[in-house]
Order: C-alpha cells, then structure tokens, then sequence
C-alpha cells in the first residue's frame, strides 16, 4: 500500500491552528498558569459584576464537580482551579448514567451536593435545562469570540466543554508507513485478523457505525467485514493490542501518551471527527453557586482547556494536548436511535461480522 510517511501524518494529525492572544485578556488579581507562567490563559477578566462573582466564591471556599471525563483530566482541572483561586475542588467521577442518577436521587430529597455538572447526554440536558435544574451561566470566558457561545451552548443553560474522539491507529512495526485514512483499514494487507474494531453495543457505539457508512461510503460496512477484523469490547483494549502488535491497526482513542512514551504506535485524526460532545451545566441549587460560576467559567478558558482537553476535542483553537477542535466533531442525535433501531442495527452488525 502508499501510504505518505508517518512523520508527516503526525504533524498534520497533532497540529491545531494556534489564536492570537490579543483578544484575551490578563486575568489580573485571579492567578496565574504555574504550568505555563501565563497569567493570560486564564481568560477575560470580566466587569465588576464578575468580580463580585470571584470574590464571593473565594469566600465559598469550595465545589463540587460531577464530571464523566477521565480522571487525570479532571484532577488537572482541580489542580489548576484550586492554584488559580485558592477553592477547592470536590471531584466526583463516573460513568453519565450514574451521575444522572446520582443527580435525580438529589433532586428528589432536597439534598443536593453537586455544584456542576460534565456528562454527554444532551438530551438529558435539554430535559433538566427545560426542568429548570440549571441556572444560566454567566462567565467571561463563554462570551470571548474564541469561544463561539452560539454554537456550543444548549438552550442558554448549558455548554459545550471538550468532545472525547475516536481516532484511527497502527502498529508501527507492522504499518511502518502509518495510514491516512479510515478509508486505508479497506487495504487487503489489513485483511484476516490484522484490524481491531469495537462491537456496538451501545446506542452511542451505533451512532459511530452509522457515522463511518455516511462519511465512508453506504458500502463501508460490508467491505470492512470483508476484512474479517477482531472484535473488541471497546477502544481502551484496541489501543492495547496496537501497543503489543496483536493488530496492526484498528480504532482507538488518541494514541499520545503511547507515542510519547516510545511505543510502537502512530495515530491519526479524521477531517470530521466521530465524537461524545461534554456538555457542563451549573446547577440551579447548587451550595456553591459563586464557585460554581466560576468553574463553570474556567473549563473554557485556556487554562481550564489545558487541563480538560488533553488527548481529546478542545472549544479553543491552539490548546496543548488537544488533538482537535469540536467543532470538527459531528453532532450525535441519539433521538432517533430508540431500543428497537439499536437491536436492529445491532443485528445487522452482527450477521456481517459474527455471522
């Protein structure tokens, strides 16, 4: 197969189109990045009214975070915060089904402990949003022109913060001249046990099926089932077997710690993205609603990107560690995937690949 070299597919795959700072202001009096030294990555400053904000939730003193994004990230945003403003940051983490019910438990005694909010289900943001469990968030930072606060908010109340990717992987000693495409996977060279892909199992994993068939061609299935891939529970496994050479390439999430560490691995990023959108929502009763405020208003700084973003999709051009933008991230509409069109697809998936 020819295939341009891997050196090359990194650097486009890892480059973000950086922004000028000129735009952002100094977070005068609120801290500075220790990370960076840059006391501009924390954003606009804002007006009076916001600093009444900050003021307050120093004297809060803390928050708590429910978040679904992984746990390094979300401990690097507490981290950042707590240098930034001196609060401290309550991390919660699980899976979006758990803390949805976690929430729904809290709404339902009276007993809320959450402040904020991170999680994929934007149909449940729209249902709560629309409850009223969400107060509107008013930071600088989600007003800055970088931000685009038209396209990544949800019904004024919740917003876009980062988007965890699909990507597509290899196996260096087995690909040594990495791949450029998903279209690539199709190569009879990846055929009989060489490619790694996830079984659907999920209304969110149909979605990512039902993506490649509109990006890839209708066709795109049959002929990868022709390929007779390996089947895997998920992306994390396939990302080991690329390590250990099981498979030469398959799906996997963004290789970069992989490649950083020396790895046998490369990695690629589509020009549209497959994608999981977080979406974080302040909570109408929150016990810190100052402090809730403000983290809310520090994920979609530079700062607070840097910390959420990394190996992910960022809301900020230029963010280190992100591998993309979300606004290459196709919109998922999980509305139209009920029970039964997922048990459809899903037996349709399996009578190609299974048999």
């Amino acid at each position: 197969m020819h295939i341009p070299p891997l050196r090359r597919l990194l650097a486009v795959s890892l480059t973000v189109i950086a922004l000028g700072a000129g735009g952002v202001a100094c977070a005068g009096g609120e801290g500075g990045d220790s990370a960076t030294g840059a006391a501009a990555d924390f954003g606009p400053t804002g007006d009076a009214a916001w600093q009444d904000i900050v003021d307050k939730a120093k004297q809060e003193g803390s928050v708590t975070f429910y978040s679904a994004q992984n746990t390094a990230q979300n401990d690097e945003v507490a981290r950042r915060f707590e240098e930034a403003y001196g609060i401290t940051v309550n991390v919660i983490r699980d899976v979006e089904a758990n803390l949805q019910t976690k929430l729904a438990a809290e709404w339902a005694t009276g007993n809320v402990v959450a402040d904020v909010v991170s999680q994929t289900g934007v149909g449940w943001v729209r249902n709560e949003g629309a409850a009223g469990r969400f107060a509107v968030p008013v930071g600088p930072a989600l007003d800055a022109p970088e931000y685009r606060r038209e396209e990544n908010f949800v019904d004024d109340r919740s917003f876009a913060t980062a988007a965890a990717i699909v990507a597509f992987g290899w196996n260096t000693d087995r690909v040594p001249d990495g791949l450029t495409s998903v279209s690539d996977f199709l190569d009879p060279d990846l055929a009989g046990g060489k490619l790694g892909i996830q079984e659907p199992v999920s209304a969110s994993q149909v979605d990512f099926y039902q993506y490649l068939e509109s990006n890839y061609g209708p066709d795109f299935l049959e002929r990868l089932a022709a390929q007779e891939p390996r089947i895997y529970p998920g992306i994390l496994p396939i990302g080991q077997a690329l390590t250990s050479g099981e498979v030469a390439a398959g799906f996997a999430g963004a290789l970069t710690d992989e490649v950083d560490g020396g790895a046998p691995v490369g990695f690629g990023v589509p020009e549209t993205l497959w994608g999981a959108r977080f979406y974080t929502s302040v909570l109408s009763e929150a016990p810190h609603p100052n402090a809730a405020q403000l983290l809310a208003n520090f994920l979609v700084t530079p700062a607070g990107q840097t910390a959420y973003t990394r190996k992910t999709a960022s809301v900020l051009p230029g963010i280190d560690g992100a591998v993309a933008t979300v606004d290459r991230v196709a919109q998922q509409d999980l509305t139209k995937l009920t029970p039964e069109a997922v048990d459809a697809y899903r037996a349709r998936w399996k009578s190609l690949f299974v048999g």
